[in-house]
């Protein structure tokens, strides 16, 4: 049997979820992690790896290469935090071989704080990608697609998509206040999410971290996704969850609610028409022609479409007749 590694990059705002992340992996048969953690940082995950024995890693800018030439297992993958590997993947590795595999996102969220351990959720695949790779033919670590230099098979997304990283985008808005960086004292790594997005048309703008919009993508998605039973155990670690609310600046559910607003706001912005129009194009990629697509610069260009129709005046007849509809139909 192989032996398998995974590479991942955290911070305290991941410590209520983070032992959930270790027990999944370990039930699969994951041999080593290697947490990579910003110098000084993150004392609440520190306390939970050396609960677990796992030895961390410390890097300026949380570097993923920086471990790379630790790795002595057969297999490494980068996930982050929020993200699972399916159960099926390391037979699957086994058996065929391969040098490297791609595999997409399965989605799900929700801004109830109930959510995470829930047994149903509603899930949406998307074709941003995560990598797998065998370590003797690793050129590069990173964190969506390793390179590699090796000769072996090197299997895309079509092939991936039996074994999709499911991704608890959203785990409640607990989850977005954590995730906020700077809302949460002891969390000090920096988030990617956080950098602004700021629509213009017609002297009307919106400002916001591009995270809620991503968000807000996600959660109008999942409106017309099924309820489906979550395959894998959630738990959430509720006392790590208070401690960090107890360090929050003024009153967490005030903050909590100015986030939802602004995620609420911004779903008002997609079309119904955009969001059924992206599920189908998405859902027949992955059927006909799968590769990757990068889900941020996606989710922004379709907003910043929907953002220019709501303004001009065409936007102005849709939106009159959706009031009229809804008027009529709460009538």
């Amino acid at each position: 049997m192989g032996s398998y590694a995974i590479a991942v990059r955290v911070f305290d705002g991941e410590a209520p979820y983070l032992q959930s992340f270790i027990d999944h992996h370990r039930r699969l048969g994951v041999d080593a992690f290697y947490p990579v953690i910003a110098p000084g940082a993150a004392p609440l995950c520190r306390e939970i790896f050396a609960k677990n024995e796992i030895q961390f890693h410390e890097s300026e800018g949380q570097k993923i290469s920086s471990v790379q030439d630790l790795i002595r297992e057969d297999y490494v993958a980068v996930i982050d935090a929020d993200e699972y590997l399916h159960p099926g993947l390391f037979r699957f590795l086994e058996e065929e071989n391969i040098e490297s595999l791609l595999m997409p996102w399965r989605l799900t969220a929700s801004m109830d704080d109930d959510f995470f351990e829930s047994a149903q959720k509603r899930f949406f695949v998307f074709p941003q990608v995560k990598s797998i790779v065998k370590t003797s033919a690793l050129k590069r670590l990173r964190l969506h697609a390793s390179n590699t230099h090796g000769s072996g098979r090197c299997l895309g997304v079509d092939q991936g998509q039996q074994f999709p990283v499911q991704h608890y985008y959203l785990r409640g808005l607990d989850d977005l206040l954590l995730k906020e960086g700077g809302v949460v004292k002891r969390t000090l790594a920096q988030s990617s999410g956080r950098k602004q997005v700021n629509l213009n048309a017609n002297n009307d703008s919106m400002d916001f971290p591009s995270r809620h919009a991503r968000v807000a993508f996600l959660l109008n998605v999942l409106d017309s996704m099924p309820e489906q039973i979550d395959p894998y155990c959630m738990s959430l670690d509720r006392s790590m969850l208070n401690h960090l609310r107890d360090n929050v600046d003024g009153d967490p559910e005030a903050a909590k609610q100015e986030l939802r607003e602004s995620v609420v706001k911004i779903q008002k912005v997609y079309r119904h028409r955009t969001i059924d129009r992206e599920i189908r194009a998405t859902q027949q990629l992955l059927a006909s022609d799968p590769h990757k697509v990068s889900y941020q610069k996606r989710v922004l260009k379709l907003l910043r479409g929907d953002f220019k129709f709501r303004r001009s005046w065409l936007g102005f007849i849709e939106n009159a007749r959706d009031s009229l509809l809804m008027f009529r139909d709460g009538s």
